[in-house]
C-alpha cells in the first residue's frame, strides 16, 4: 500500500491528500486505505479458466527463456553497515564493532569486512545482487588510502555518474557501485550524493580531513540509525544493533510514542528509542570536530515545469523517464521478482518488463512474475492478473494469502524490538519465500504510484484561487465520483469545503488558532501527556514547504517529509531482509519523482480518472480492463483480523497504557465498542493503539513510576 494509504486508513481524519482516495490494490505489504469491510466495491470476481490457463500459457520464446529456475546463483539481500567512532580521540572498541557487524549477519551472508584506522571503525556484512557486486569488497579504500567507504546501495545513473567522473579525470579501478560512490565525493566532496540515482545509504571517512560523512536515498528507502551520546558516535542499518549499545538499557521516546499513539507519523528523526536517531531521507550527516550536523541536500526544484501542447508528448516524456526506471532495476544476477497485484502500478511495470525482455533489453537473468491470491471478494484482484498475463502470454506463480499465519505482535516485537508489522505486509511474505526459493533475490514492487502520479484534492482550492468557480464545482462532483469508486470512508459535505478552503488559510492565521484549540490532539490522548511531550506541537510543525505554484504540488510534494514514509520504508527494509530479499520501486526512481512534480495536474487527475498520464504512457502495455480500471482491492480485513486474533477486547480492558497515563482508556474502549457496533472508520486507529501497547508492554515491561524510580537510584 502507498504511504497515504496507510494514513487514510490507520489516521482518518487526516485531509485527503495525495493518493488517499481509496485502497491501493495489494501492491506490497503497506497498511490498506479502506476504513470499511464487506462487499467489495465495484470489485470483480475471479474468472476460474484464466488463472490456470495463464500459469501453463506459451509464453513468447524470450520471455519463456527468462523465466527458468536459477536456484544455484550466489546473490543474496541488501548489505548491513555498522560503525564506532571515537569523538574524544580514544581507540577503537574493536569487540563492540564486532558485535555490531555481526548483530547484521543476515542482511549481508556474502562476506564480512572491517577496518579501522585510530578512534575510528567500519564495518560491513555484504549482498551482491548485481554483476558488478560479485567482485566487490568492502569496507573500500581509495588508492592514496585516505578515504574508506562502506555503502548499502544501488547506483542506478551508473553510465552518466561514470561519464561525469571520466570527465573530470576520474580513474574508475573497478566498475563496481562502490567505486562510483567513492570517487564521486573524492571529487564533489558534500555535493557527491545529489548526482547518485538510487536506493543507498553510505558512510566514507575522510582521514585527511578528520570527518565523517554519510548520506541516505531521497525516500530513505535504506536505513541508516545513529546515536550520539557526546563521547562515541555509533550508527548502523538496524535499530536492535544500536540498542545493544546503551548502557542502560532503552528507554520510550514518549513524544513519537504519542504521534504513533494519535496514528500521526510526523517527526523523520526521531524514533520510539530515547537516543537512537535515524537519519533522514535525503539529508547528509557530518561528524567534524566532535560536532554532528545534518543538512537536507535533496529537494524537488518548485520552479521547474513540464509543459506540451499534447497528452501525447507528456505520456512520450514519461514513457521514457518510466522505461529506464524499470530497466535500471532489473539488473541482477537472479532472475527479478516482479510482484503483479493486478492493480494499475504494479501491471505497468509487468507491461515495460515484458516489453524489455521481448526486445532483448532485460539482463541475463530475466524476471518471474509473482501474484498473491486472495479469497477475500474485496480483496480478489485475480481476474486483472489474469488479463495482463494473457495480453503478455506471461507465466504467473500463484500464492494463496490463507496460507500466512502471522505471529502475535507480541512475539513480532519480541523479535524486532521495535514496532510490529501492518497486518496487510505478512502475507506477502510468503510471496518473497516463494520468489526466493525459486533463486530470486530482488523483487520489484509498485510502490510510489500514488504518491506521485494520484494527484490531490487540493486542486480544489488551485481553482477556487483563482474564482474559476465552474470549473471548481465540477471538480468537486468529479472528485467525490473517483473518491467513491474508488472505496473509502464517505465523502461527506465537510470534505470539499476543507479541499477547496484550508490549504488557502495563511500559516500565521492557522499558527494562532492553534495556540487556542488543540484540536490536533485526538481525544484518547490523556492531557496531561499531551501537555508533557508538547504533542501539539510535534503533530502540527510548521515546516515551510518549497513554493510551488499549486496547492496541490505543496500537498504532493509533502510525501518527501512524512513521517509515515520514512518508518513505513523501514518496516519494509526490515521486512524483506529477514527473508533475503531485496525491494526495488521503479516508481521511487528520483527522475521520476521530480517528472512528475512539475506536470500540470490535469496530467495526474483529469475528470474522474486518476495516473491519467500513467493510462496514457502505458495504454499500449497493459489490457484494456486494466488501462480503465477505477476500483481497487481493499484489504482492511486484514486489520480487524488483527484485532480479532490479538484479543483486542482483553487488551483494551486493562492497557498498560492507560496505566502510565499515555491514553484516556474509557474513549479507547468507547471507540471500540463503536468498530464492535459496525463503525470501521477506527479500525485503522484501533489497531494502531492495540500494536503501541504490545511494543510497550514487551519493551518495557516495568511500569513507568518503577522505571523512574530506577533512574532516581
Amino acid at each position: 500500500m502507498s504511504h497515504e494509504g496507510a494514513r487514510r486508513l490507520l489516521a482518518p481524519q487526516a485531509p485527503r491528500a495525495a493518493g488517499g482516495s481509496g485502497p491501493r490494490g495489494h501492491e506490497g505489504p503497506r497498511a490498506a486505505r479502506r476504513a470499511r469491510l464487506g462487499a467489495a466495491r465495484g470489485g470483480r470476481r475471479r474468472r476460474r479458466s484464466g488463472a490456470r490457463e495463464v500459469h501453463h500459457a506459451l509464453p513468447h520464446r524470450r520471455l519463456a527463456a527468462l523465466s527458468h529456475d536459477h536456484r544455484r546463483a550466489r546473490a543474496r539481500a541488501v548489505s548491513g553497515l555498522a560503525g564506532v567512532y571515537g569523538l574524544d580521540g580514544r581507540p577503537l572498541d574493536r569487540a563492540l564493532l564486532r558485535r555490531m557487524t555481526e548483530a547484521v549477519a543476515h542482511r549481508g551472508p556474502d562476506g564480512e569486512g572491517i577496518w579501522s584506522d585510530g578512534p575510528i571503525g567500519l564495518g560491513h556484512r555484504s549482498s551482491r545482487t548485481t554483476p558488478e557486486s560479485l567482485g566487490e569488497k568492502q569496507p573500500l579504500l581509495d588508492e592514496s588510502g585516505t578515504l574508506c567507504l562502506v555503502l548499502d546501495g544501488r547506483v542506478d545513473n551508473r553510465a552518466e555518474l561514470a561519464a561525469w567522473l571520466r570527465a573530470a579525470g576520474v580513474h574508475l579501478r573497478t566498475d563496481t557501485d562502490a567505486e562510483l560512490v567513492l570517487q564521486s565525493y573524492a571529487l564533489w566532496v558534500d555535493g557527491c550524493a545529489w548526482r547518485i540515482v538510487g536506493d543507498f545509504a553510505f558512510a566514507i571517512w575522510d582521514r585527511r580531513r578528520r570527518r565523517l560523512f554519510c548520506a541516505r536515498d531521497p525516500l530513505g528507502i535504506r536505513p541508516f540509525y545513529y546515536r550520539d551520546d557526546g563521547l562515541t558516535f555509533i550508527w548502523g542499518s538496524e535499530l536492535r544493533q544500536l540498542l545493544d549499545t546503551l548502557p542502560l538499557g532503552p528507554e520510550p521516546n514518549e513524544g513519537v510514542v504519542g504521534e504513533y499513539l494519535s496514528s500521526r507519523l510526523v517527526d523523520s528523526h526521531e524514533t520510539l528509542y530515547r537516543g537512537i536517531l535515524r537519519l533522514p531521507p535525503g539529508h547528509l550527516l557530518t561528524v567534524e570536530e566532535g560536532r554532528v550536523r545534518t543538512t537536507r541536500y535533496f529537494d524537488v526544484d518548485p520552479r521547474r515545469e513540464i509543459r506540451y501542447r499534447s497528452d501525447d508528448e507528456y505520456a512520450e516524456h514519461f514513457r521514457e523517464i518510466f522505461r529506464e526506471a524499470v530497466r535500471c532495476r532489473l539488473r541482477s544476477v537472479t532472475p527479478v521478482a516482479v510482484f503483479l497485484s493486478g492493480g494499475l502500478d504494479s501491471s505497468s511495470i509487468v507491461g515495460v518488463a515484458a516489453r524489455l525482455a521481448r526486445d532483448g533489453h532485460v539482463p541475463e537473468g530475466g524476471f518471474e512474475a509473482y501474484s498473491l491470491d486472495f479469497t477475500q471478494a474485496e480483496a480478489d484482484e485475480r481476474g486483472w492478473v489474469d488479463d495482463v498475463a494473457r495480453m503478455w502470454k506471461l507465466p504467473v506463480r500463484h500464492v494463496s494469502a490463507d496460507d500466512a499465519v502471522p505471529p502475535s505482535l507480541a512475539e513480532q516485537v519480541a523479535d524486532l524490538r521495535d514496532f510490529p508489522d501492518l497486518p496487510t505486509t505478512h502475507p506477502w511474505g510468503l510471496l518473497l519465500a516463494e520468489a526466493r526459493r525459486r533463486g530470486a533475490r530482488t523483487a520489484l514492487w509498485g510502490y510510489g504510484g500514488d504518491e506521485w502520479l494520484t494527484g490531490d484534492t487540493a486542486h480544489c482550492a488551485d481553482l477556487l484561487r483563482r474564482l474559476r468557480l465552474v470549473a471548481l464545482a465540477r471538480r468537486v462532483q468529479d472528485d467525490i465520483r473517483s473518491l467513491t469508486s474508488l472505496g473509502g470512508p464517505p465523502v461527506g459535505l465537510a470534505d470539499p469545503i476543507r479541499w477547496s478552503v484550508m490549504p488557502l488559510v495563511p500559516r500565521p492565521a492557522k499558527r494562532l488558532v492553534r495556540r487556542f484549540r488543540r484540536w490536533d490532539v485526538p481525544d484518547w490522548i490523556a492531557p496531561d501527556f499531551a501537555r508533557r511531550v508538547g504533542l501539539q506541537e510535534r503533530l502540527a510543525p510548521d515546516v515551510p514547504t518549497p513554493r510551488f505554484p499549486t496547492f496541490a504540488q505543496r500537498a504532493i510534494h509533502r510525501q518527501l517529509q512524512s513521517g509515515w514514509s520514512a518508518a513505513e520504508y523501514e518496516m519494509v527494509d526490515r521486512f524483506e531482509t529477514r527473508r533475503s530479499m531485496e525491494s526495488r520501486f521503479p516508481f521511487n526512481d528520483r527522475r521520476l519523482i521530480e517528472f512528475a512534480l512539475a506536470l500540470p495536474e490535469a496530467q495526474r487527475w483529469r475528470g474522474t480518472e486518476t495516473k491519467f498520464i500513467l493510462r496514457q504512457a502505458a495504454g499500449d502495455l497493459l489490457p484494456s480492463s486494466m488501462a480503465h480500471r477505477k476500483t481497487k482491492g481493499d484489504f482492511t480485513y486484514l486489520f480487524a483480523a488483527s484485532l480479532e486474533r490479538e484479543g483486542a477486547d482483553e487488551t483494551f480492558a486493562r492497557l498498560r497504557l492507560e496505566a502510565d497515563g499515555f491514553v484516556r482508556g474509557d474513549r479507547v474502549r468507547e471507540m471500540y465498542r463503536r468498530f464492535r457496533g459496525g463503525d470501521l472508520g477506527c479500525l485503522g486507529i484501533l489497531w494502531m493503539i492495540l500494536a503501541t501497547e504490545w511494543w510497550y508492554r514487551t519493551m518495557f515491561p516495568a511500569s513507568r513510576v518503577a522505571r523512574a524510580d530506577g533512574e532516581t537510584r
